[in-house]
């Protein structure tokens, strides 16, 4: 039997550990069970908002939710706890609902309608499907349940739902999507970069050599447009499908124009992971440089207490823990050792102790003893009881994980 060569025992080994850390993000997902409580909360707070919404918009019904668990005769830390739960899931529904909201092609000004079509994304709150057990919305499901039940006689609306999630199954369905009511959707949504992409690639015998050739210095103009739309808004199953075939340079390029934007947004965990986890492979430095000012952005609101929108509160305590959870371990560790450890500084400056408690659990032994150098000499300066007990807190910490 021949002994193979070098090269590819490595690669053989790439793909092993790939395909260990695949098991292992899986086995992580299900293991984490849900408590009862929380199993409750999601069940009472979904209900509530498929009952109240109907078809009026999210403000109306936040302003309702904050009285809903007052007529009632329930105890006040329930009440907090029932208010918090519904605020996830208006914050879920706003996060959809904007997600969805480039998908339409408005008119010219002659042509404009009284109600933007935007505005059809209300009837299908209803019709949202929730992950089981909890407060997030499951938007692949919910496409596919869309296309089939409210959307059924809408082929546009179907082909539109179809390219945003990249249903290739559904875009090539000749019996469905025949050529002539492709060139009605031409001429209808022909000028939205997505279905531009689509129809034109599948007008294109060699898809492959003409879109995602990779002798070419810089990406096809249709395909780069539609994948920096894809990551802006955050559709990951269109972005994994371009990024399969495009080039490492090209991948960096695109994918480091919408960075910065997209930790701004903080709307769509999914798509920043993934963007997140292989820029950081290619330029970790750079991935850095350009989540730092969204990241301590946050962090200034949160430590500041600025208050929120009328829709959405504790806004900025979700984007920065959103950020925190959603950055990969490389990006995690940069950002808390940026600028000299500058976060949990300035947490323990402004007493902060649930952001700097949240900053501990992301941290390495090793930067625990490097921040706690940093913490030491603000205490040295500036001895107070409060700090006091934050600084013994980083000692339980730094002993307890080494």
């Amino acid at each position: 039997m021949a002994v193979p060569r070098r090269p590819n025992v490595q690669s053989m080994r790439k793909l092993l550990d790939a395909k260990t850390e695949n098991e292992k993000e899986v086995e992580s997902k299900d293991s984490s069970v849900p408590s009862l409580a929380e199993i409750c909360l999601s069940s009472i707070s979904t209900t509530l908002f498929r009952n109240k919404i109907r078809w009026r918009k999210l403000t109306d019904l936040a302003f309702e939710y904050r009285y809903v668990s007052e007529d009632r005769n329930i105890p006040k830390p329930i009440q907090n706890i029932l208010c918090e739960s519904m605020d996830d899931v208006l914050a879920e529904a706003k996060r959809w609902n904007a997600k969805h909201l480039e998908m339409f092609v408005e008119p010219a000004k002659s042509r404009r309608r009284v109600l933007p079509k935007s505005e059809l994304l209300r009837t299908f709150y209803p019709e949202l499907v929730w992950k089981r057990h909890s407060c997030e919305i499951d938007d692949v499901a919910t496409c596919l349940h869309l296309i089939k039940t409210e959307c059924k006689n809408w082929p546009l609306m179907q082909f539109q739902f179809a390219c945003l999630y990249a249903r290739t199954e559904l875009i090539y369905d000749d019996w469905k999507f025949d050529n002539y009511r492709l060139s009605c959707f031409r001429k209808q949504v022909g000028d939205h970069p997505v279905y531009d992409f689509w129809l034109t690639m599948m007008a294109t015998i060699n898809k492959d050599r003409h879109f995602f050739g990779s002798s070419i210095r810089l990406p096809n103009q249709k395909v780069a447009q539609c994948f920096l739309f894809a990551i802006r808004n955050g559709y990951l199953q269109l972005v994994e499908y371009i990024w399969g075939q495009l080039t490492d340079s090209h991948r960096e390029a695109i994918g480091m124009i919408e960075w910065r934007n997209m930790c701004y947004r903080t709307r769509d965990g999914e798509a920043i992971s993934f963007l997140c986890k292989h820029l950081c492979r290619m330029n970790p430095v750079g991935t850095c440089r350009n989540a730092w000012q969204p990241f301590f952005d946050a962090f200034q609101h949160l430590v500041h207490d600025e208050k929120s929108d009328h829709l959405e509160r504790n806004q900025y305590r979700r984007k920065f823990e959103f950020l925190l959870k959603h950055c990969c371990p490389i990006l995690r560790t940069r950002l808390v050792k940026f600028h000299h450890f500058r976060l949990i500084c300035d947490a323990f400056r402004y007493n902060e102790h649930e952001i700097f408690s949240l900053l501990l659990q992301n941290m390495s032994p090793d930067d625990i003893a490097s921040a706690r150098e940093h913490i030491d000499r603000i205490f040295d300066r500036n001895k107070t009881k409060t700090g006091d007990r934050l600084r013994r807190t980083l000692m339980r910490r730094q002993q307890t994980i080494q």
